[in-house]
């Protein structure tokens, strides 16, 4: 198995930011910021992590429509549990180095 550096990155920074947010840590970027220009796509990290509202879905799909949707920065999407994703959106979330993240919601 083989990973990037990049990727390593976006992992790391999106499971501390992760963490950061369970501790009440406000974490607060402007658009202006030179970390967000260090953090763009230019520099391959994403650490962005965005849920995808199912709760209008009989059955939860993700398709290629909701990740062109997505910000720029997004290196995680979190759906229910059960959600399919067609093959396009799969395609899609392998190009752009995103991780699907499959959740029980309460």
């Amino acid at each position: 198995m083989q990973i990037t550096v990049e990727k390593i990155i976006q992992i790391v920074t999106a499971e501390v930011l992760r963490e950061l947010k369970k501790l009440g840590v406000d974490i607060v970027s402007s658009p202006e910021s030179v970390d967000n220009k260090f953090l763009s796509r230019e520099a391959g990290v994403r650490t962005k992590s965005e849920i995808i509202d199912m709760s209008k879905f009989r059955t939860p799909i993700v398709t290629e429509n909701h990740l062109r949707k997505l910000h720029d920065l997004t290196g995680e999407i979190i759906v229910p549990d059960g959600t399919i994703v067609t093959p396009k959106a799969r395609e899609m979330i392998k190009e752009k180095h995103i991780l699907i993240k499959f959740e029980v919601y309460k």
